[in-house]
Formats: structure tokens, sequence, C-alpha cells
């Protein structure tokens, strides 16, 4: 289909997810914007998600099924759908979330009225199976409450990198080449959405109706692996920068993920490569870090080796030097960093 015959294509991977798949569908339905395709790609799902699909595109014609034989993840299905995709935005969603009916209209509304390739909607919910565990999206220290515009690498640097927060203009995304790398993990919108941010000259947020993000016991973000995914898609990240001769001081090079396990010798000496090709950059624009970012890599540099990494940390705990930290006295307010 030829790019902007339709306002906006939501785009939906699909893996494994029947249980939650109709309430993820059922909300694109329910949206008061209908201007819109939705490219469900099942990736090689075995349970009955294609046949969930299908009966979706049967009712209603804005349903683009794409079937996949083999299971490729969630990088490939996104890319794939964004070489076939025939909206002028793209809209992207995970199968077990679900949004609010109005979402769509609003940031579309927002994209048109600034003209941003890019706008991000700061409102959503993690979800859980007990709704009283349910908790909203805040202001990351620097978002305001009415609509406002900020500097990419302040959004880049301290705003959740996830695609679902935001709307994108495809012809924005095929222009400057802007497409997940195939790496498998559950963290593959850092890269994306990181230099889409950082590619812009000013970003926009607002505070429209609500996605609602659902907290999934065996979801890929919550195994012990993601933490290090995490490390290769910021690796990607800074030699996509370097490629395109884009300074480094506009973007955060690396956070720490919520947890973080290196489960090997190899994890481990990749991280630490990492950090010592970017600690001078690091030093100099420190205010992109946290605390716990600058003591990590501050840690590594000063192991010479996975033993000595070993003798202080136990690598199987998540951020096992949070409770290093803990056990010797609160977080000072600077880490120095050699």
């Amino acid at each position: 289909m030829e790019a902007g015959k339709m306002k906006v294509s939501v785009v939906v991977p699909v893996y494994n997810t029947e249980r939650y798949l109709q309430r993820c569908l059922d909300s694109i339905l329910s949206q008061t914007f209908k201007d819109f395709e939705v490219l469900c790609i099942d990736d090689g799902s075995s349970d009955k998600s294609w046949e969930i699909i299908e009966s979706y595109a049967v009712k209603d014609e804005r349903f683009r099924p794409v079937q996949l034989k083999e299971n490729h993840g969630v990088p490939y299905a996104r890319n794939l759908a964004l070489d076939i995709a025939g909206g002028e935005y793209v809209y992207f969603m995970d199968s077990d979330d679900w949004i609010d009916s109005g979402l769509i209209e609003a940031m579309y509304n927002a994209a048109i009225r600034t003209g941003n390739d890019v706008v991000i909607n700061r409102n959503w919910y993690k979800e859980y199976d007990d709704p009283s565990e349910r908790k909203p999206s805040g202001d990351f220290g620097f978002i305001k409450p009415e609509p406002g515009y900020y500097s990419p690498s302040l959004v880049q640097s301290r705003f959740f990198p996830v695609v679902w927060t935001r709307l994108y203009r495809l012809k924005y995304l095929n222009d400057n080449n802007i497409r997940s790398p195939l790496l498998k993990g559950g963290v593959e919108d850092n890269f994306f959405t990181s230099l889409a941010e950082i590619l812009q000259e000013k970003s926009y947020i607002f505070s429209g109706p609500y996605y609602h993000y659902y907290q999934r016991a065996g979801s890929l973000v919550t195994q012990p692996g993601a933490g290090f995914r995490h490390f290769e898609n910021y690796r990607l990240f800074y030699d996509e920068l370097r490629a395109r001769n884009i300074p480094r001081g506009r973007a955060r090079l690396y956070s720490v993920p919520r947890k973080l396990v290196m489960e090997n010798e190899s994890q481990y000496n990749f991280i630490r490569s990492f950090f010592a090709d970017i600690v001078d950059e690091v030093k100099e624009f420190p205010k992109y870090y946290s605390f716990v970012d600058m003591f990590l890599l501050k840690e590594m540099l000063s192991c010479p080796d996975y033993s000595e990494w070993l003798s202080k940390y136990n690598p199987s705990a998540y951020l096992s030097y949070f409770s290093y930290i803990k056990k010797n006295g609160d977080y000072p307010s600077t880490v120095s960093i050699p």
C-alpha cells in the first residue's frame, strides 16, 4: 500500500499472546479516530494468536494480517511493518497492552498541530493482575503539566525509551533510515527511540489519554538477560552516532537497567570494553547519567578482570552492586570515575 493513503498505521507484533490479544485489538477498534490500518504481524506463534488475528481481519478490512512461519523477534516484525505501512504516521503497540479510546486521535492531532515528526504522550499506567498495584507515569523530573517543547538530548537522556509513547511520521523514519537493530531480548526500543529523538530539532511532549502497559510475568523484559541487552542496544546506538557524525555530547550513551545480570565473562568483557570506549565522553557530559550509572562504570573500569568482579559482586543477583552500596553507606553525591 502506498504510504500516506491512511493517516495512521498501528503496528502490533504478536507472539503467543492469545490470552491478551483480543483486549489489545478491541482497544484499537474502540478508537474515536477511525482513519487507520492495523498491521498485525504474527511472529511465528504456536498458540491461537493467528486465528484471533484472522477473525479481526474478516470483520474489519482495516486489519492487515501478516503471518511469519518462524519467530524472528519484535525488531524484525516492526521493520517489516514499516516497509509495508500505508499510513502517514506509525504507532507501535505491544500485543499484551491496551489503549484508551482517544489515544490515537490525541497523538495524531498533536502531530498535525505541531508539525513534529515525533510527538510524545507522557501518560501511561503500569498495569498488574492486581489493580491496586497500578502505577502511573510521572514527570521524570522535567516534564511540565502543560504541553511543550524540550531539547532532544534532555528527552533521550531522561524519558522512558519505549516506542508506544510516541507517534512517528513514516517519511521521517524512512528518510533517515531509522529501523530497529535485529536483536532479541525485550529492550529493542532503546536504539530506535534514541536515534529518532536525537535526529529531531526539538521534542514535543503532551499529556494525553493513557496507554496501559501490562506487567506480564515471563515477558522478555522481566528476564535476567534483558539487562545485558540494554548495553547491546546502546553500543549499537553509539556506533550509529559515530557513523552519522553526530556529536555524542547530545545523547546519553548508556543507562543502567533496573535488572542487570552479567551471566558470563563474555558479557562482562563486552560492557567493560564499551565503558572504556565512552568514558571520556561520560566525563564531559555527566549530567545525563544517574549515580547508579556512574557507580557501575567506575566499578567495572576499576576491576581488571572478571575474577575480581566476581570477588566483589555476585552477577547472578539483580543489581548486586545496589546491595553493596547499601551495606557500605548512603549514596555519595558524586562518583569519581577513572
